[in-house]
Protein backbone atom coordinates (compact mmCIF):
# COMPACT_ATOMS: atom_id res chain seq x y z
CA UNK A 1 0.00 0.00 0.00
CA UNK A 2 1.35 3.42 -0.55
CA UNK A 3 2.11 5.48 2.56
CA UNK A 4 2.46 8.95 3.84
CA UNK A 5 4.43 10.06 6.90
CA UNK A 6 2.81 11.97 10.00
CA UNK A 7 4.98 13.54 12.13
CA UNK A 8 7.63 11.10 10.59
CA UNK A 9 5.58 7.93 11.52
CA UNK A 10 4.87 5.73 7.86
CA UNK A 11 0.94 5.55 7.43
CA UNK A 12 -0.46 3.46 5.08
CA UNK A 13 -3.80 4.83 3.11
CA UNK A 14 -6.03 3.26 1.22
CA UNK A 15 -7.44 4.61 -2.68
CA UNK A 16 -9.22 7.97 -2.27
CA UNK A 17 -8.45 8.07 1.44
CA UNK A 18 -7.23 10.98 3.00
CA UNK A 19 -4.79 12.18 6.07
CA UNK A 20 -7.28 12.23 8.54
CA UNK A 21 -9.18 9.13 7.70
CA UNK A 22 -6.20 7.13 7.65
CA UNK A 23 -4.72 8.61 10.79
CA UNK A 24 -7.73 7.68 12.98
CA UNK A 25 -7.87 4.23 11.51
CA UNK A 26 -4.13 4.01 12.28
CA UNK A 27 -5.13 5.23 16.00
CA UNK A 28 -3.45 8.50 16.01
CA UNK A 29 -5.83 11.71 17.32
CA UNK A 30 -5.98 14.66 15.16
CA UNK A 31 -8.49 17.32 16.77
CA UNK A 32 -11.71 17.41 14.97
CA UNK A 33 -15.48 18.58 15.08
CA UNK A 34 -17.05 17.87 11.63
CA UNK A 35 -15.75 15.13 10.32
CA UNK A 36 -17.22 12.04 10.77
CA UNK A 37 -16.87 8.87 8.85
CA UNK A 38 -20.61 8.41 7.89
CA UNK A 39 -21.18 11.35 6.77
CA UNK A 40 -19.70 13.69 3.96
CA UNK A 41 -16.59 15.72 4.33
CA UNK A 42 -17.32 19.49 4.75
CA UNK A 43 -13.86 20.67 6.20
CA UNK A 44 -16.04 23.65 7.84
CA UNK A 45 -15.01 23.29 11.59
CA UNK A 46 -10.86 24.07 10.64
CA UNK A 47 -10.08 22.26 14.04
CA UNK A 48 -8.17 19.49 11.82
CA UNK A 49 -5.58 21.95 10.57
CA UNK A 50 -2.29 19.98 9.61
CA UNK A 51 1.32 21.36 7.91
CA UNK A 52 1.77 20.12 5.08
CA UNK A 53 5.32 20.02 4.34
CA UNK A 54 5.69 17.88 0.96
CA UNK A 55 3.03 16.74 -0.90
CA UNK A 56 5.09 13.62 -2.31
CA UNK A 57 6.59 15.87 -4.62
CA UNK A 58 9.37 17.87 -3.28
CA UNK A 59 7.17 21.02 -2.70
CA UNK A 60 4.95 21.87 0.43
CA UNK A 61 1.49 23.83 0.85
CA UNK A 62 2.36 27.30 2.21
CA UNK A 63 -0.54 27.29 4.55
CA UNK A 64 -1.98 24.90 6.95
CA UNK A 65 -4.55 22.51 5.80
CA UNK A 66 -7.64 20.72 6.81
CA UNK A 67 -6.34 17.10 7.22
CA UNK A 68 -10.31 15.43 6.80
CA UNK A 69 -10.51 17.35 3.20
CA UNK A 70 -6.39 17.02 1.87
CA UNK A 71 -6.07 13.73 -0.19
CA UNK A 72 -3.29 11.34 1.24
CA UNK A 73 -0.53 11.23 -1.52
CA UNK A 74 2.57 8.71 -1.43
CA UNK A 75 5.67 10.12 0.08
CA UNK A 76 3.39 12.83 1.50
CA UNK A 77 5.04 14.41 5.03
CA UNK A 78 3.03 15.82 7.10
CA UNK A 79 3.43 17.41 10.71
CA UNK A 80 0.75 18.11 13.56
CA UNK A 81 3.03 18.98 16.10
CA UNK A 82 4.73 21.86 15.54
CA UNK A 83 4.24 26.05 16.64
CA UNK A 84 2.65 26.63 13.81
CA UNK A 85 0.30 23.80 13.80
CA UNK A 86 -0.61 24.63 17.63
CA UNK A 87 -1.37 28.17 17.04
CA UNK A 88 -3.92 27.53 13.97
CA UNK A 89 -5.56 25.36 16.66
CA UNK A 90 -5.29 27.36 19.42
CA UNK A 91 -7.53 30.51 17.29
CA UNK A 92 -9.92 28.10 15.94
CA UNK A 93 -10.58 26.58 19.66
CA UNK A 94 -10.99 30.18 20.66
CA UNK A 95 -13.76 30.92 17.77
CA UNK A 96 -15.16 28.18 18.40
CA UNK A 97 -15.55 28.84 22.67
CA UNK A 98 -16.77 32.37 21.74
CA UNK A 99 -20.11 31.89 22.36
CA UNK A 100 -20.17 28.35 23.77
CA UNK A 101 -21.52 28.15 27.41
CA UNK A 102 -19.28 26.84 30.25
CA UNK A 103 -21.78 24.73 31.80
CA UNK A 104 -19.58 21.75 31.69
CA UNK A 105 -20.84 20.85 35.53
CA UNK A 106 -24.79 20.33 34.38
CA UNK A 107 -23.51 19.38 30.74
CA UNK A 108 -24.68 15.67 29.64
CA UNK A 109 -21.81 15.23 27.08
CA UNK A 110 -19.24 15.90 30.30
CA UNK A 111 -16.86 13.38 30.33
CA UNK A 112 -17.18 12.62 26.81
CA UNK A 113 -17.33 15.97 24.71
CA UNK A 114 -14.89 16.45 22.00
CA UNK A 115 -14.90 20.25 22.72
CA UNK A 116 -14.27 19.64 26.43
CA UNK A 117 -11.20 17.02 25.73
CA UNK A 118 -9.43 19.04 22.85
CA UNK A 119 -9.83 22.14 24.30
CA UNK A 120 -7.70 21.08 27.06
CA UNK A 121 -5.40 19.78 24.91
CA UNK A 122 -5.43 21.78 22.11
CA UNK A 123 -6.81 25.00 23.25
CA UNK A 124 -4.93 28.02 24.78
CA UNK A 125 -6.40 27.65 28.34
CA UNK A 126 -7.38 31.98 27.69
CA UNK A 127 -9.99 33.99 25.92
CA UNK A 128 -10.44 37.80 24.39
CA UNK A 129 -13.75 37.03 24.58
CA UNK A 130 -15.06 40.37 26.59
CA UNK A 131 -18.50 40.62 25.68
CA UNK A 132 -22.13 38.83 26.84
CA UNK A 133 -22.58 35.43 24.77
CA UNK A 134 -25.80 35.05 22.45
CA UNK A 135 -28.40 32.93 24.64
CA UNK A 136 -31.35 30.71 23.48
CA UNK A 137 -33.57 28.39 25.20
CA UNK A 138 -33.65 24.54 24.58
CA UNK A 139 -36.73 22.65 23.18
CA UNK A 140 -37.55 19.23 22.87
CA UNK A 141 -37.11 18.81 18.91
CA UNK A 142 -38.29 15.32 18.93
CA UNK A 143 -39.78 12.08 20.88
CA UNK A 144 -36.05 11.00 22.04
CA UNK A 145 -34.17 14.35 21.77
CA UNK A 146 -33.39 17.61 23.16
CA UNK A 147 -32.03 20.69 21.40
CA UNK A 148 -29.66 23.03 23.36
CA UNK A 149 -28.42 25.95 20.76
CA UNK A 150 -26.54 27.62 23.28
CA UNK A 151 -23.75 24.74 23.16
CA UNK A 152 -23.64 24.09 18.88
CA UNK A 153 -20.38 24.71 17.27
CA UNK A 154 -22.10 24.45 13.74
CA UNK A 155 -20.34 21.45 13.01
CA UNK A 156 -23.09 20.55 10.93
CA UNK A 157 -23.14 16.82 11.58
CA UNK A 158 -26.88 16.75 12.66
CA UNK A 159 -27.60 18.74 9.41
CA UNK A 160 -25.94 16.53 6.93
CA UNK A 161 -27.21 13.14 8.75
CA UNK A 162 -30.87 14.85 8.68
CA UNK A 163 -30.04 15.37 4.73
CA UNK A 164 -27.77 12.04 3.13
CA UNK A 165 -28.56 9.52 5.96
CA UNK A 166 -32.44 9.55 6.84
CA UNK A 167 -33.21 12.15 3.92
CA UNK A 168 -35.56 13.91 5.92
CA UNK A 169 -34.42 17.20 5.90
CA UNK A 170 -35.43 18.22 9.32
CA UNK A 171 -32.19 20.11 10.61
CA UNK A 172 -31.04 23.42 8.67
CA UNK A 173 -29.04 26.67 8.63
CA UNK A 174 -30.76 29.41 9.30
CA UNK A 175 -29.38 33.03 9.49
CA UNK A 176 -25.50 33.99 8.79
CA UNK A 177 -22.56 35.26 10.45
CA UNK A 178 -22.89 36.09 14.49
CA UNK A 179 -26.41 34.74 14.09
CA UNK A 180 -25.68 31.88 12.50
CA UNK A 181 -27.71 28.61 13.81
CA UNK A 182 -28.41 24.99 13.23
CA UNK A 183 -31.87 24.00 13.84
CA UNK A 184 -35.19 21.99 12.12
CA UNK A 185 -37.57 24.08 10.26
CA UNK A 186 -40.72 26.31 11.37
CA UNK A 187 -39.93 23.84 15.15
CA UNK A 188 -41.17 21.45 13.76
CA UNK A 189 -40.83 18.34 15.57
CA UNK A 190 -38.31 15.00 14.22
CA UNK A 191 -40.52 11.79 13.88
CA UNK A 192 -38.50 9.52 12.33
CA UNK A 193 -37.07 5.99 14.42
CA UNK A 194 -33.15 7.01 14.08
CA UNK A 195 -32.96 10.33 16.34
CA UNK A 196 -30.97 9.09 19.09
CA UNK A 197 -28.04 9.26 16.12
CA UNK A 198 -28.26 12.54 16.79
CA UNK A 199 -27.45 12.65 19.61
CA UNK A 200 -24.84 9.88 19.12
CA UNK A 201 -22.58 12.42 16.07
CA UNK A 202 -23.03 15.37 18.14
CA UNK A 203 -19.69 16.06 19.53
CA UNK A 204 -21.00 18.65 22.29
CA UNK A 205 -24.18 18.52 24.42
CA UNK A 206 -26.63 20.74 22.18
CA UNK A 207 -27.96 17.33 20.77
CA UNK A 208 -28.90 15.05 24.17
CA UNK A 209 -30.65 11.69 24.34
CA UNK A 210 -34.01 12.66 26.63
CA UNK A 211 -33.85 8.96 27.99
CA UNK A 212 -30.38 9.25 29.21
CA UNK A 213 -30.86 12.80 29.86
CA UNK A 214 -29.53 13.78 33.82
CA UNK A 215 -29.25 10.07 34.69
CA UNK A 216 -25.49 9.17 35.47
CA UNK A 217 -21.93 10.73 34.69
CA UNK A 218 -20.53 8.73 31.07
CA UNK A 219 -17.49 8.39 33.38
CA UNK A 220 -19.07 5.63 35.85
CA UNK A 221 -20.49 3.70 33.39
CA UNK A 222 -18.62 0.44 32.58
CA UNK A 223 -18.95 -0.49 28.81
CA UNK A 224 -19.70 -3.94 27.30
CA UNK A 225 -19.45 -5.12 23.73
CA UNK A 226 -22.76 -6.92 22.74
CA UNK A 227 -25.54 -7.25 20.24
CA UNK A 228 -28.84 -5.08 19.81
CA UNK A 229 -31.31 -8.30 20.53
CA UNK A 230 -34.48 -6.72 19.65
CA UNK A 231 -34.62 -7.50 16.07
CA UNK A 232 -33.14 -10.01 13.42
CA UNK A 233 -30.93 -7.19 12.07
CA UNK A 234 -28.29 -7.22 15.55
CA UNK A 235 -26.83 -4.25 15.28
CA UNK A 236 -23.47 -4.02 17.62
CA UNK A 237 -24.06 -2.37 20.54
CA UNK A 238 -22.06 -1.37 23.56
CA UNK A 239 -24.14 -1.74 27.18
CA UNK A 240 -23.19 1.10 29.65
CA UNK A 241 -24.12 0.41 33.09
CA UNK A 242 -23.36 1.38 36.50
CA UNK A 243 -23.68 -0.48 39.94
CA UNK A 244 -26.10 -3.61 37.96
CA UNK A 245 -28.22 -1.25 36.40
CA UNK A 246 -28.22 -0.56 32.66
CA UNK A 247 -28.80 2.95 31.75
CA UNK A 248 -28.27 3.27 27.99
CA UNK A 249 -26.95 1.39 24.80
CA UNK A 250 -25.11 2.81 21.99
CA UNK A 251 -24.19 1.75 18.79
CA UNK A 252 -21.05 0.17 18.41
CA UNK A 253 -19.53 0.34 14.52
CA UNK A 254 -19.45 -2.87 12.62
CA UNK A 255 -19.20 -1.44 8.45
CA UNK A 256 -21.01 -5.21 7.69
CA UNK A 257 -24.18 -5.01 9.89
CA UNK A 258 -24.91 -1.50 11.13
CA UNK A 259 -22.06 0.73 10.35
CA UNK A 260 -22.28 3.68 12.70
CA UNK A 261 -25.92 3.73 13.49
CA UNK A 262 -28.68 2.05 15.22
CA UNK A 263 -32.80 2.60 15.73
CA UNK A 264 -34.53 4.01 18.74
CA UNK A 265 -36.69 0.83 19.26
CA UNK A 266 -33.03 -0.85 20.28
CA UNK A 267 -31.75 2.04 22.07
CA UNK A 268 -34.84 1.68 24.75
CA UNK A 269 -35.18 -2.21 24.29
CA UNK A 270 -32.99 -2.31 27.74
CA UNK A 271 -35.95 -1.54 30.16
CA UNK A 272 -37.40 -4.48 30.66
CA UNK A 273 -33.73 -6.25 31.96
CA UNK A 274 -34.00 -3.79 34.71
CA UNK A 275 -37.14 -4.41 36.05
CA UNK A 276 -36.39 -7.21 38.54
CA UNK A 277 -39.81 -7.09 40.23
CA UNK A 278 -40.98 -9.68 37.21
CA UNK A 279 -38.12 -11.62 37.16
CA UNK A 280 -38.41 -15.47 38.03
CA UNK A 281 -36.24 -15.54 40.56
CA UNK A 282 -35.95 -19.48 41.79
CA UNK A 283 -36.72 -22.34 40.81
CA UNK A 284 -40.73 -23.56 41.15
CA UNK A 285 -42.60 -27.03 40.95
CA UNK A 286 -46.04 -27.46 40.81
CA UNK A 287 -47.68 -29.25 43.53
CA UNK A 288 -51.29 -30.05 44.06
CA UNK A 289 -51.85 -27.73 41.14
CA UNK A 290 -49.98 -24.60 42.80
CA UNK A 291 -46.07 -23.25 42.06
CA UNK A 292 -43.87 -23.68 44.96
CA UNK A 293 -40.61 -22.76 45.47
CA UNK A 294 -37.83 -25.49 45.39
CA UNK A 295 -33.98 -25.80 45.82
CA UNK A 296 -32.45 -26.33 42.14
CA UNK A 297 -31.34 -29.76 43.97
CA UNK A 298 -34.72 -31.11 44.76
CA UNK A 299 -36.25 -30.02 40.98
CA UNK A 300 -33.64 -31.84 39.14
CA UNK A 301 -34.03 -34.53 41.85
CA UNK A 302 -37.70 -34.67 40.90
CA UNK A 303 -37.12 -34.08 37.48
CA UNK A 304 -34.99 -37.82 37.23
CA UNK A 305 -37.97 -39.60 38.77
CA UNK A 306 -40.96 -38.07 36.42
CA UNK A 307 -38.31 -38.80 33.60
CA UNK A 308 -38.00 -42.16 34.72
CA UNK A 309 -41.09 -42.73 35.26
CA UNK A 310 -42.84 -41.22 31.94
CA UNK A 311 -39.93 -42.55 30.38
CA UNK A 312 -41.07 -45.91 30.88
CA UNK A 313 -44.46 -45.18 29.14
CA UNK A 314 -42.16 -44.72 26.19
CA UNK A 315 -42.03 -41.26 26.28
CA UNK A 316 -42.69 -38.68 23.20
CA UNK A 317 -40.97 -34.98 23.58
CA UNK A 318 -41.78 -31.78 22.01
CA UNK A 319 -39.45 -28.75 21.92
CA UNK A 320 -40.65 -25.50 21.65
CA UNK A 321 -38.32 -22.84 21.71
CA UNK A 322 -37.96 -18.99 21.46
CA UNK A 323 -35.39 -17.35 19.06
CA UNK A 324 -34.25 -15.03 21.87
CA UNK A 325 -32.37 -17.99 22.98
CA UNK A 326 -28.49 -18.03 21.54
CA UNK A 327 -27.01 -20.77 19.07
CA UNK A 328 -25.43 -22.44 22.35
CA UNK A 329 -28.59 -22.89 24.09
CA UNK A 330 -30.30 -24.18 20.55
CA UNK A 331 -27.36 -26.27 20.22
CA UNK A 332 -27.65 -27.85 23.86
CA UNK A 333 -31.90 -28.30 23.94
CA UNK A 334 -31.43 -30.09 20.38
CA UNK A 335 -28.99 -32.57 22.23
CA UNK A 336 -31.35 -32.56 25.19
CA UNK A 337 -34.32 -33.89 22.86
CA UNK A 338 -32.26 -36.19 20.65
CA UNK A 339 -30.34 -37.58 23.48
CA UNK A 340 -32.70 -37.75 25.88
CA UNK A 341 -35.66 -38.49 24.47
CA UNK A 342 -34.85 -40.02 20.49
CA UNK A 343 -37.13 -36.83 19.70
CA UNK A 344 -36.35 -33.72 16.66
CA UNK A 345 -39.76 -32.51 17.22
CA UNK A 346 -38.16 -28.67 17.77
CA UNK A 347 -40.43 -25.67 16.91
CA UNK A 348 -40.05 -22.14 16.71
CA UNK A 349 -42.61 -19.21 15.79
CA UNK A 350 -41.36 -17.85 12.48
CA UNK A 351 -41.80 -14.72 11.92
CA UNK A 352 -40.95 -12.59 8.64
CA UNK A 353 -37.64 -10.60 8.22
CA UNK A 354 -39.34 -7.65 6.52
CA UNK A 355 -37.99 -4.22 6.50
CA UNK A 356 -39.59 -2.36 8.67
CA UNK A 357 -39.03 1.34 7.76
CA UNK A 358 -39.17 2.64 4.36
CA UNK A 359 -36.70 5.60 3.26
CA UNK A 360 -38.62 8.89 1.51
CA UNK A 361 -37.38 8.83 -1.98
CA UNK A 362 -35.03 11.96 -1.91
CA UNK A 363 -32.59 9.92 0.72
CA UNK A 364 -29.20 9.72 -0.90
CA UNK A 365 -28.60 6.28 1.43
CA UNK A 366 -31.29 4.32 1.91
CA UNK A 367 -29.16 1.66 4.54
CA UNK A 368 -30.45 3.22 7.69
CA UNK A 369 -33.31 2.00 6.67
CA UNK A 370 -32.61 -1.69 6.75
CA UNK A 371 -32.09 -1.45 10.38
CA UNK A 372 -35.12 -2.36 11.79
CA UNK A 373 -37.34 -5.57 10.63
CA UNK A 374 -40.56 -6.80 11.42
CA UNK A 375 -38.81 -9.83 13.14
CA UNK A 376 -38.69 -8.93 16.77
CA UNK A 377 -36.33 -11.87 17.57
CA UNK A 378 -32.36 -11.99 17.32
CA UNK A 379 -31.62 -15.31 15.87
CA UNK A 380 -34.40 -16.45 13.93
CA UNK A 381 -31.33 -17.54 11.64
CA UNK A 382 -29.81 -19.35 14.05
CA UNK A 383 -32.73 -21.73 15.00
CA UNK A 384 -33.31 -22.24 11.24
CA UNK A 385 -29.53 -23.07 10.54
CA UNK A 386 -30.16 -25.61 13.47
CA UNK A 387 -33.08 -27.22 11.65
CA UNK A 388 -36.02 -26.50 13.82
CA UNK A 389 -39.17 -26.39 12.33
CA UNK A 390 -40.02 -22.40 12.01
CA UNK A 391 -43.94 -21.95 12.04
CA UNK A 392 -45.42 -19.10 11.21
CA UNK A 393 -49.35 -19.74 12.14
CA UNK A 394 -48.37 -22.11 14.52
CA UNK A 395 -50.30 -24.98 12.61
CA UNK A 396 -47.19 -27.28 13.04
CA UNK A 397 -46.84 -26.65 16.84
CA UNK A 398 -51.15 -27.29 17.03
CA UNK A 399 -50.18 -30.47 15.12
CA UNK A 400 -47.28 -32.20 17.35
CA UNK A 401 -49.54 -30.98 20.82
CA UNK A 402 -52.37 -32.40 19.09
CA UNK A 403 -50.30 -35.93 18.66
CA UNK A 404 -50.18 -36.30 22.55
CA UNK A 405 -46.37 -35.81 23.87
CA UNK A 406 -45.69 -36.49 27.09
CA UNK A 407 -42.81 -33.77 27.95
CA UNK A 408 -42.86 -30.22 26.65
CA UNK A 409 -40.14 -28.05 26.77
CA UNK A 410 -40.65 -24.77 26.38
CA UNK A 411 -37.51 -22.54 26.46
CA UNK A 412 -37.90 -18.60 26.63
CA UNK A 413 -41.74 -17.63 25.84
CA UNK A 414 -42.30 -18.92 21.91
CA UNK A 415 -46.09 -18.80 21.04
CA UNK A 416 -46.72 -17.32 24.30
CA UNK A 417 -49.55 -15.02 23.33
CA UNK A 418 -51.39 -18.06 21.86
CA UNK A 419 -54.13 -19.33 24.46
CA UNK A 420 -55.21 -22.52 22.37
CA UNK A 421 -51.84 -23.60 21.97
CA UNK A 422 -50.77 -23.46 25.74
CA UNK A 423 -54.31 -25.38 26.30
CA UNK A 424 -53.00 -27.97 24.10
CA UNK A 425 -49.67 -28.27 26.16
CA UNK A 426 -51.40 -28.20 29.49
CA UNK A 427 -52.71 -31.74 28.75
CA UNK A 428 -49.07 -32.82 28.34
CA UNK A 429 -47.96 -35.11 31.61
CA UNK A 430 -45.01 -32.77 32.07
CA UNK A 431 -44.27 -29.22 31.14
CA UNK A 432 -40.90 -27.55 31.75
CA UNK A 433 -40.62 -24.08 31.39
CA UNK A 434 -36.85 -22.03 31.16
CA UNK A 435 -37.46 -18.64 31.29
CA UNK A 436 -36.44 -15.38 32.66
CA UNK A 437 -39.76 -13.32 33.30
CA UNK A 438 -43.54 -13.61 34.36
CA UNK A 439 -45.37 -14.73 31.00
CA UNK A 440 -48.39 -16.96 29.85
CA UNK A 441 -46.24 -20.21 30.04
CA UNK A 442 -46.06 -20.08 33.73
CA UNK A 443 -49.49 -20.67 34.52
CA UNK A 444 -48.98 -24.10 32.31
CA UNK A 445 -45.36 -25.34 33.41
CA UNK A 446 -44.93 -28.16 36.10
CA UNK A 447 -41.12 -26.79 36.63
CA UNK A 448 -40.27 -23.35 35.84
CA UNK A 449 -36.29 -22.90 36.04
CA UNK A 450 -35.23 -19.34 36.03
CA UNK A 451 -32.22 -18.23 33.65
CA UNK A 452 -30.16 -15.02 32.24
CA UNK A 453 -31.74 -12.44 30.15
CA UNK A 454 -29.53 -11.52 27.23
CA UNK A 455 -27.33 -9.43 29.14
CA UNK A 456 -26.27 -11.69 31.65
CA UNK A 457 -25.16 -14.29 29.36
CA UNK A 458 -22.49 -14.75 26.76
CA UNK A 459 -23.37 -16.58 23.55
CA UNK A 460 -23.77 -15.97 19.90
CA UNK A 461 -26.58 -14.92 17.79
CA UNK A 462 -26.94 -15.01 14.06
CA UNK A 463 -28.65 -12.50 12.02
CA UNK A 464 -30.76 -12.05 9.29
CA UNK A 465 -27.36 -12.01 6.65
CA UNK A 466 -26.18 -15.26 9.11
CA UNK A 467 -23.68 -13.38 10.56
CA UNK A 468 -23.16 -15.04 13.41
CA UNK A 469 -21.93 -12.88 16.27
CA UNK A 470 -21.22 -12.71 20.14
CA UNK A 471 -22.87 -11.34 23.49
CA UNK A 472 -21.62 -11.23 26.36
CA UNK A 473 -22.75 -10.40 30.18
CA UNK A 474 -22.62 -6.89 30.78
CA UNK A 475 -24.72 -7.21 34.43
CA UNK A 476 -25.02 -9.91 36.92
CA UNK A 477 -27.85 -11.93 36.91
CA UNK A 478 -29.61 -12.85 40.40
CA UNK A 479 -28.01 -15.17 42.53
CA UNK A 480 -30.66 -18.25 42.37
CA UNK A 481 -30.88 -17.76 38.47
CA UNK A 482 -28.64 -19.96 36.24
CA UNK A 483 -27.04 -20.00 32.83
CA UNK A 484 -29.74 -21.72 30.50
CA UNK A 485 -26.39 -23.08 29.00
CA UNK A 486 -25.90 -24.74 32.59
CA UNK A 487 -29.39 -25.75 32.90
CA UNK A 488 -29.75 -27.61 29.70
CA UNK A 489 -26.67 -29.37 30.64
CA UNK A 490 -28.25 -30.37 34.24
CA UNK A 491 -31.10 -31.49 32.23
CA UNK A 492 -29.75 -34.01 29.98
CA UNK A 493 -27.69 -35.04 33.75
CA UNK A 494 -30.74 -35.74 35.25
CA UNK A 495 -31.28 -38.57 31.92
CA UNK A 496 -28.71 -40.08 33.11
CA UNK A 497 -26.45 -38.25 30.11
CA UNK A 498 -22.66 -36.40 30.92
CA UNK A 499 -22.23 -33.33 29.56
CA UNK A 500 -19.13 -30.78 30.51
CA UNK A 501 -19.19 -28.03 28.68
CA UNK A 502 -17.65 -24.85 31.02
CA UNK A 503 -18.41 -22.22 28.86
CA UNK A 504 -20.70 -20.71 26.11
CA UNK A 505 -17.64 -20.68 23.87
CA UNK A 506 -16.82 -24.59 24.57
CA UNK A 507 -20.43 -25.36 23.55
CA UNK A 508 -20.24 -23.23 20.20
CA UNK A 509 -16.62 -24.68 19.58
CA UNK A 510 -18.50 -28.12 19.96
CA UNK A 511 -21.81 -26.83 17.42
CA UNK A 512 -19.22 -25.48 14.74
CA UNK A 513 -16.54 -28.99 15.14
CA UNK A 514 -19.91 -31.51 13.67
CA UNK A 515 -21.13 -31.47 10.47
CA UNK A 516 -23.34 -28.31 9.80
CA UNK A 517 -23.97 -24.60 8.68
CA UNK A 518 -21.48 -23.53 11.77
CA UNK A 519 -18.94 -25.77 10.78
CA UNK A 520 -15.20 -24.10 10.12
CA UNK A 521 -15.91 -21.18 12.57
CA UNK A 522 -14.61 -20.68 16.00
CA UNK A 523 -15.37 -18.49 19.22
CA UNK A 524 -12.18 -16.62 18.90
CA UNK A 525 -12.30 -16.47 15.16
CA UNK A 526 -15.85 -14.32 15.40
CA UNK A 527 -14.27 -11.60 17.66
CA UNK A 528 -15.92 -8.14 17.50
CA UNK A 529 -17.70 -8.10 14.24
CA UNK A 530 -18.92 -11.94 13.93
CA UNK A 531 -18.14 -13.86 11.01
CA UNK A 532 -20.96 -15.15 8.40
CA UNK A 533 -22.02 -19.20 8.49
CA UNK A 534 -19.91 -20.68 5.35
CA UNK A 535 -22.08 -21.33 2.12
CA UNK A 536 -23.83 -24.87 2.78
Amino acid sequence: MPTFFLDGEPIEYRDGETVLAAALRRGREIPHYCFHPGLKVTAQCRMCLVDVVDMGNGNGMPKLQTACSTPAANNMKVVTASDKVHQGQNTINEFILVNHPLDCPICDQAGECDLQNFAFKYGSGHSEMEYEKRVYGWRNVGSFIMLERNRCIHCSRCERFSRDIVGTHDFGVFLRSHELTFDTFEDQQITHKFQGNLADICPVGAITNRDWRFKKRAWKLRKTKSVCPDCSTGCNVTIEQHQNHIFRLKPRQNPEVNRWWMCDEGRVGFHPLNERKQRLMEPQARVSGELRTASWEAVYGALAKRFKDIGAKGAQALGLVDTHATNEELHLFRKLLADGFGSRAIHFPLRKGEQQEHPPREVVDPFIYTLITTDKSPNTAGAQAAGFSGDELAAGVRAALNAGPKIVFVLGTPFAGDEALRNLAFKAELVVHIGTFQNPWVQVADVILPGYTTAEKAGTFTNKARRVQRIAPAVLPPETARDPVRVLQELLGALGKRSAFDSAAAVFDDLASQDGPFKGLTWEGLGDQGAVLPAS
